[in-house]
């Protein structure tokens, strides 16, 4: 009889180390591995799955456990973690921010259609690591004590700036200088005759919706014919006027701009956001300067955006 219970005790002691063992194989963090902009460990327990495709970009797979799996993904937001935390699934999602780590950090719990979902993501205000896995019972357990514990290991590598450091862009065209609050990035819509363009938007935020608005773009193209110039922006007028369905207080005039008579267009679009209405205000100012066409467009909320607005003119000066 106690032979019987010395030998189950020791079959318990066993079977409990081994599993010990096996949850700090899983869990703990030991193995570099990198992306474009971070280095990270993963415990050695996981295995990197080449077959399988992640479509974020710079996006990998690993294997671990009972079938389970963690995809790991590089993204790039410009936005804060809060405010992407606060963007990502469903209103009724479960947000947390963990403390404890080099980059700041949230976890977010969310239901899909097919599953809850875990996911881990730190970063910069610019670029943040996610990583995601089911939450199955036994695989969910380890996934979670793994990332918790891989969030503590990663570093920003790249020699791209840090979100908070100031941007600068020089042309021969014109010069911007955007301090920490904002951040510029190649002209987003490519007209003919470009010669040069800039897109700026904000930076640091804890609003995810001013991710999107307000933006400016600064555009210089060849056409630099004043009576070219004033037509378009007539026929711009006319479109706008003529459709008040969608398009309200609709101005055209001529005001100034980094110190020249400027053509000048705006006008205002009604908009709803999960139930909350605002107002979309349209902006473009266009000047000609050394047979050159100097144009500036500018898409805000009205009533909350016009000091940042202005913030962002002031970053750019002209040549």
């Amino acid at each position: 009889m106690n032979k019987a219970i010395i030998i189950s005790g020791a079959a318990v002691a066993v079977i409990a180390a081994s599993a010990v063992g096996y949850t700090y194989y899983m869990t703990h963090p030991s193995v570099e591995c990198t992306t474009d902009s971070f280095s990270f460990k993963v415990p050695r327990g996981f295995k990197l799955d080449d077959n399988e495709s992640i479509h974020d970009i710079n996006g990998q797979m690993y294997k671990y456990g009972f079938g389970g799996d963690i995809a790991i993904c590089e993204l790039n937001s410009n936005q804060t973690p809060r405010a992407y935390a606060e963007s990502f699934g469903e209103d009724d999602a479960e947000r947390e921010k963990i403390d404890g780590t080099p980059l700041e950090c949230y976890n977010i719990e969310h239901n899909t259609k097919h599953e809850k979902e875990n996911v881990y993501l730190t970063g910069t205000d610019t670029y943040f690591l996610v990583m995601e896995t089911d939450n199955s019972f036994i695989n969910g357990f380890l996934g979670d004590m793994a990332m918790k514990n891989i969030v503590k290991t990663v570093k920003y590598t790249s020699d791209y700036r840090l979100a908070d450091l100031p941007d600068e862009y020089d042309n021969e065209y014109f010069h911007i200088s955007t301090g920490g609050k904002y951040s510029f990035s190649d002209f987003e819509y490519k007209d003919e005759g470009l010669l040069a363009g800039q897109t700026i938007r904000y930076r640091e935020s804890d609003d995810k919706d001013k991710g999107i608005y307000p933006v400016l773009s600064i555009g210089v193209n060849g056409s630099g014919n004043a009576e070219n110039n004033a037509e378009k922006y007539d026929e711009r007028y006319e479109s706008k006027i003529n459709d008040p369905e969608h398009f309200h207080n609709v101005v055209r005039d001529k005001q100034e701009l980094f110190g020249y008579e400027a053509e000048h267009v705006h006008f205002e679009h009604y908009d709803d956001y999960k139930g909350t209405p605002f107002t979309q205000v349209y902006d473009t100012k266009s000047f000609i300067k050394d047979g050159h066409t100097y144009y500036v467009n500018m898409n805000y909320i009205k009533d909350r955006d016009e000091a940042d607005v202005q913030e962002m003119l002031d970053c750019i000066s002209i040549k």
